[in-house]
């Protein structure tokens, strides 16, 4: 008996350790489509998880609010994730196993969340491509459920997946910047995160499994450096961090990702998550930051639907790309997404309900200008399905889908009078 203990740990050690090295190989080229015009789209989403706290995993689906068969997660979305990257903060552990046990993380009421490797099959068959798995639930079944993690997600890369970052054995695993090619054009990608109650361990070290932590200066710093020091055409920042519920950009979040990110470090993208609302988004010279995306499709996650305008929707983005003359990839044009029922089957926000947080987020956005002109919150105009759009100057001359998208666009038009005063009272701190 023993030795068959033995044998089902050895198979199971080779199994982390086959996952590890696929997670931290390079991604396999993408070759170019016929009659490519250039154009690279990324699609962004915030936090996902197919289970609430401390169910136990179901291969065949999800069982919150009544049973769901995987497919029936993403279908009311399931057109829109069609980038060349499509992102998702996966805030959950990945596992088969319902013997896991839980870390409370020293809480008194902890939410822990796993998720069958099922359903993260589903997820990337959809099209999501891209991990952030540095948040504040990667740890939540202790070491095991991060190995576990590892396992299904390395088990994906080169069949679906082209980067996850953010854990891994050891800190330079945690912090190691995962490169993919897209057309042509290579991609920097890594991704931080907050660790509960800045438990060390839940934290990588020289020898230990865990993940960065965002709060870490130190930690934050070494992210950037790594990332900051990898060749690219286009480098892109996930961060998992904020006040829950609080819509509006804090301090540390400015520091961090405008100055130290953007302004300092030339990162591209920055992607924010965490606190589960959406928060402004903003352009800082060359880059892009999100602020945060908030729910996307996670089970575990409050109905935000009876919430105030600025807090009842979560932010889907598109994000369209051109090679400049230097030879690096350009931000030209920004699609935003509002959408709902990101707590059990996820769809657009659409017509006058979609418009209304369109205009909601650029009330936000307008906070975000900075005084040092720099920094400006961008002004999305509302279309006609309920999203929002801007384009860069000069993007309606751009070839191909970007120059199309763009060929009408106007300046967003100010916030309407019936719609402001609601929006200014939901859109405190």
């Amino acid at each position: 008996m023993q030795r068959i203990k033995n044998r089902r740990a050895m198979r199971h050690g080779l199994a982390v350790a086959a996952g590890m090295l696929a997670l931290c190989a390079p991604a396999m080229a993408a070759e170019p489509e016929k009659g490519d015009d250039g154009t690279i789209t990324i699609v962004l989403v915030g936090d996902v998880g197919l289970n609430a706290s401390n169910m136990a995993v179901d291969s065949k689906g999800v069982s919150r609010h009544g049973f769901q068969a995987w497919p029936d997660t993403t279908a009311g979305i399931a057109a829109d994730i069609n980038g060349d990257i499509n992102f998702m903060n996966l805030e959950t552990v990945v596992t088969d196993r319902n013997d896991l046990t839980p870390d409370h993380k020293e809480q008194g009421g902890p939410f822990n969340f796993r998720m069958h490797p099922e359903g993260l099959r589903h997820l990337v068959a959809r099209g999501f491509n891209v991990l952030s798995l540095a948040n504040n639930h990667s740890m939540d079944y202790y070491v095991d459920g991060l190995k576990e993690t590892l396992r299904h997600v390395g088990a994906l890369r080169g069949k679906g997946i082209l980067a996850a970052s953010g854990v891994g054995m050891n800190f330079e695993e945690a912090s190691r910047p995962q490169l993919m090619t897209v057309k042509g054009n290579t991609i920097a990608f890594t991704a931080t995160g907050i660790i509960t109650n800045n438990l060390e361990r839940h934290h990588a070290g020289p020898d230990k499994p865990g993940q960065t932590n965002s709060r870490s200066p130190a930690d934050f710093a070494e992210v950037l450096k790594r990332l900051r020091e990898t060749k690219a055409a286009f480098r892109i920042l996930s961060v998992h961090h904020g006040i829950e519920g609080h819509v509006r950009a804090d301090s540390d979040q400015i520091a961090q990702w405008r100055v130290d990110a953007a302004q300092r470090d030339g990162i591209d993208l920055v992607v924010g998550h965490h606190p589960h609302v959406v928060r402004g988004v903003e352009m800082t010279g060359r880059s892009l930051i999100f602020y945060s995306l908030g729910n996307f499709l996670h089970h575990g996650t409050a109905d935000m639907t009876g919430k105030d305008i600025c807090r009842s929707y979560g932010l889907m983005a598109r994000v369209y790309l051109r090679k400049g003359d230097d030879g690096k990839l350009l931000i030209r044009a920004v699609e935003a997404i509002p959408v709902t029922d990101t707590h059990y089957r996820t769809h657009r926000l659409t017509g006058e309900q979609g418009t209304a947080r369109i205009h909601a987020l650029n009330y936000l956005d307008a906070a975000l200008d900075g005084r040092d002109g720099k920094s400006r919150g961008i002004r999305f105009t509302p279309q006609g399905d309920g999203s929002g759009l801007y384009c860069l100057p000069g993007a309606d001359k751009d070839p191909g889908r970007i120059g199309r998208l763009c060929q009408n666009f106007k300046e967003a038009p100010p916030i309407p009078p019936a719609l402001l005063g609601r929006i200014a009272g939901a859109c405190s701190p």
